[in-house]
C-alpha cells in the first residue's frame, strides 16, 4: 500500500513539472512576441518621423526656391526693312545691377528674339560662370545696321567683374536674314596704350555674311578702343 502512495506522488510531482515547465514555454514565448510587435512598432513611428521630416525639408526647399526673386531687363525695338515690321525683344535675367539687394550667381543669361513676316529667330546665352561675374547690360547699345534695305540687329553685353585688370570681354548677339549669330571678343587694355582684341576680328567673324562682317569689323576697331567701352570698372 505504502509503495502505490509512493508511485502515484511521483507521478503527480513529474506531472506538476512538465506542466510548470509548458507553463514556462509558454510565457516565454508570449513575452518573445510582445517585444517583437513593440520593436517593429517603435520601428514604424521612427520611419514615419523619418519620412515627415524629409518631407518637410522638401517642401521648404520647394517653397525656398519659389519666392527667390531676380532682376531682369526686357527691352523692345521695331523697325522695317525688306522682311516688312520687325519686333525684336531682349530680356536679361540677373544682370549686373549695383542698385538691387539681391544675387543669385547660380545664373545669368541673355534671350533675344526677332519675329517679322519671314518667321521667328531666336536665340538664348547662358553664362557658364556666373559665379565670377554676372551679365551687363547697356539697352542704349543695341542698334539696329541697314545693309541695302536688308537691317541687322545688333545687340552687345558686357560683364562685371571676375577679369584681371588688363583683361575686358565683350560678346555680341546678330540677327540678320533671319538667322542669329553670338560671338565672344576678349581684349587686352594695357596700361596708356589702345585695347586690342586678344584675336583678330577677322578670325572671330570668319562665320558671318561678307556685308555685316565687313561693317562690324569696321565698328568694333574703333568702339573697342578704350577701357571705359567695356563698362567693366
Amino acid at each position: 500500500m505504502t509503495r502505490l502512495v509512493n508511485i502515484a506522488m511521483k507521478r503527480t510531482t513529474a506531472i506538476n513539472q512538465e506542466c510548470a515547465t509548458a507553463m514556462s514555454i509558454v510565457v516565454l514565448f508570449m513575452v518573445l512576441i510582445l517585444y517583437a510587435f513593440t520593436a517593429s512598432a517603435s520601428r514604424k513611428t521612427i520611419d514615419h518621423r523619418s519620412i515627415q521630416k524629409n518631407t518637410q525639408s522638401h517642401v521648404l526647399a520647394s517653397v525656398y526656391v519659389k519666392m527667390v526673386l531676380l532682376d531682369s531687363i526686357v527691352t523692345e525695338r521695331g523697325y522695317q526693312d525688306i522682311y516688312g515690321k520687325n519686333m525684336l525683344h531682349v530680356k536679361v535675367t540677373n544682370p549686373c545691377n549695383a542698385d538691387s539687394s539681391r544675387f543669385d550667381g547660380l545664373l545669368s543669361h541673355i534671350e533675344v528674339q526677332l519675329k517679322n513676316n519671314k518667321g521667328k529667330t531666336s536665340v538664348t546665352y547662358k553664362h557658364p560662370h556666373p559665379q565670377m561675374s554676372l551679365i551687363q547690360f547697356i539697352q542704349e547699345e543695341i542698334h539696329i545696321k541697314d545693309l541695302g534695305g536688308r537691317k541687322a540687329a545688333i545687340v552687345p553685353f558686357y560683364y562685371c567683374g571676375g577679369y584681371e585688370s588688363y583683361d575686358m570681354k565683350v560678346s555680341y548677339i546678330v540677327l540678320y536674314e533671319n538667322k542669329s549669330y553670338i560671338f565672344h571678343l576678349d581684349y587686352y587694355c594695357g596700361e596708356g596704350v589702345e585695347c586690342k582684341p586678344v584675336r583678330t576680328l577677322q578670325a572671330t567673324l570668319k562665320n558671318l555674311p561678307k556685308d555685316i562682317r565687313t561693317y562690324l569689323i569696321r565698328y568694333l576697331t574703333k568702339k573697342h578702343r578704350s577701357r571705359d567701352s567695356f563698362h567693366q570698372e
